[in-house]
């Protein structure tokens, strides 16, 4: 994996960390729970890439 790609996922982690911890305290657990396949779906394909 290239750097430009560690860093933008990275960044996309702690967005939704981000976004999950503040959907939590709101209430919402599904908004919450949805932004992580949505992560493993960019890992999935960055990993694809490097193939």
């Amino acid at each position: 994996m290239n750097r430009p790609i560690a860093i933008l996922l990275i960044v996309l982690i702690i967005v939704g960390l981000l976004f999950s911890t503040f959907a939590l305290f709101q209430g919402k657990f599904v908004e919450a729970l949805l932004v992580y396949p949505l992560l493993i779906t960019v890992y999935i394909f960055s990993r694809h890439g490097k193939r």
